[in-house]
């Protein structure tokens, strides 16, 4: 699972190599609708974990067609709210389009489309998980990534589509997972469908709500800064701030895997020992997520000299001096969310959903000052942005901790 889960993050990692084959503006407009995917996934966040625990908890005939049930009807209601949803910003398509800084509406029409199988995926690959099935749980991640990667390449790299290839790429990988996990887990979901069985809603709001809202402050706090770049930026600077980002988002993706090994560990530790585990976590992000915030700062401040010696990068040596000149606040401005997560997971993990409502009270100033900067009469610098995401991710892994700390007490 750790080398299927690697290998499938790289390759979604590296469909931006393609960011080269695009032109202006193009590949600054593909970063934020990854991010605005990014918040759209976020009603769906907490399904992966519920759902891998309601169906390895259904053991008798009973539970089972409960279960299967129950999922059909989330289905069904997150059918419905992207219809909702979809329907809604095609109404707002004029204001969504000049916020984007885009003509064309294909690309939003394409992304809206991505939100499906973006919302089903979670659901899926929690039947896998609760039913042991790690290796098609393994395939699916990696034929997400490989679909991705190669469709992206095809349709950008072959067929100069452009935005409107890279999200299509996008959908295609997903769609690709979707009908992976569906088949290899209708034995769960298409359980007793002439005789039915119940939905117990209230109990799975119980358990979907907090997880959603704890995990989707952290994914706003990833994400957010680049839809806001996007309606800020000039398309240039856009593009150079979405590849300075890739970095910094790569960071806290990086040294994720640590919290998600430490969830499981956290629920079934006692006492001091659920505390062990989470030192142990916060170390181990502290340590790769400081090389890596080195390695990021030497190689920006040496590239741009190195370049201008190679000839094969002697043509992209502006480029490079842009980047290189955003790279080191970037990374250094996640490092404290990629920390402030492994809190967040523990304080999941052990059911403390108390500190959730600040957590999303943090996320909601930051959203707000996003929106005062894009307002501004005189529009900030790509810096002045990274340096806000930089400080609203300190004040979060303040309140993490915080919020963490309580839970040791």
């Amino acid at each position: 699972m750790l080398t299927a889960t690697f290998l499938g993050g790289v390759l979604m990692f590296a469909v931006h190599f393609f960011g080269g084959w695009m032109k202006e503006g193009q590949y600054g407009l593909f970063n934020a609708l990854l991010q605005v995917l990014n918040l759209m996934m976020i009603p769906a966040l907490g399904f992966q974990t519920v759902f891998a625990q309601r169906t390895a908890a259904a053991y008798t005939d009973d539970e089972q067609s409960n279960l299967a049930a129950s999922i059909r009807k989330i289905f069904l209601i997150c059918f419905i709210g992207w219809l909702a949803a979809g329907g809604l910003a095609l109404t707002l398509e004029s204001p969504i389009l000049n916020a984007l800084k885009v003509d064309d509406p294909l690309p939003i029409y394409l992304t809206i489309l991505v939100g499906l199988p973006q919302l089903c995926l979670p659901m899926l690959l929690g039947i896998l998980q609760g039913r042991q099935m790690f290796g098609w749980l393994g395939w699916t991640a990696i034929a997400n990534g490989a679909g991705r990667f190669l469709a992206v390449g095809i349709l950008v790299a072959v067929f100069s589509w452009q935005a409107v290839g890279a999200v299509a790429g996008v959908l295609i990988g997903l769609t690709v997972s979707c009908l992976l996990a569906g088949w290899h887990g209708r034995q769960v979901w298409a359980k007793s469908l002439a005789s039915g069985g119940q939905f117990h809603v209230n109990e799975w709001l119980r358990r979907i709500v907090p997880l959603t809202l704890g995990l989707g402050a952290s994914q706003f706090m990833f994400s957010a800064d680049m839809i806001a770049a996007r309606n800020i930026l000039s398309g240039d600077d856009s593009d150079l701030y979405g590849a300075a980002g890739m970095f910094g988002r790569g960071l806290v993706i990086f040294t994720a895997p640590l919290a998600a090994v430490m969830f499981p560990k956290m629920v079934k530790a006692l006492g001091d020992s659920k505390m062990t585990v989470l030192g142990q976590a916060i170390k181990g992000t502290v340590l790769l997520g400081l090389l890596c915030c080195v390695g990021c700062s030497l190689a920006a401040w040496l590239l741009p000299d190195l370049s201008g010696k190679i000839e094969a990068l002697a043509t992209k040596q502006k480029v490079i001096s842009e980047i290189g000149a955003l790279l080191p606040f970037f990374v250094w401005g996640m490092l404290p969310l990629a920390l402030a997560n492994v809190y967040v997971a523990a304080l999941l993990a052990k059911e403390q959903y108390r500190g959730v409502p600040a957590l999303v009270a943090v996320a909601a100033v930051y959203a707000a000052a996003l929106l005062w900067l894009a307002t501004k009469p005189i529009p900030p610098d790509q810096q002045t942005i990274v340096l806000t995401l930089g400080g609203f991710n300190v004040i979060y892994l303040g309140v993490a901790n915080r919020l963490a700390k309580r839970l040791a007490s």
